[in-house]
């Protein structure tokens, strides 16, 4: 017979037991997630233009060697 081993269930089993582990649905929590992930949309608008840039930039120059 096949035994599946998964070190991933483990550390969640043994966190489990010695109490790490937090549910994250308490109100404030989940304003605490929203919050963070506008800052995130945010960087990620500001990375993606920044990017967008730089390849408009390096398309107009012309290497000479």
């Amino acid at each position: 017979m096949i035994k599946k081993v998964s070190k991933t269930e483990a550390i969640k089993a043994k966190m489990a037991r010695e109490g790490k582990v937090t549910s994250l649905n308490s109100p404030r929590h989940i304003s605490a997630i929203a919050s963070m992930n506008k800052q995130l949309e945010t960087v990620r608008r500001e990375y993606q233009t920044k990017d967008r840039n730089s390849q408009i930039e390096a398309n107009k120059v012309i290497l000479t060697a």
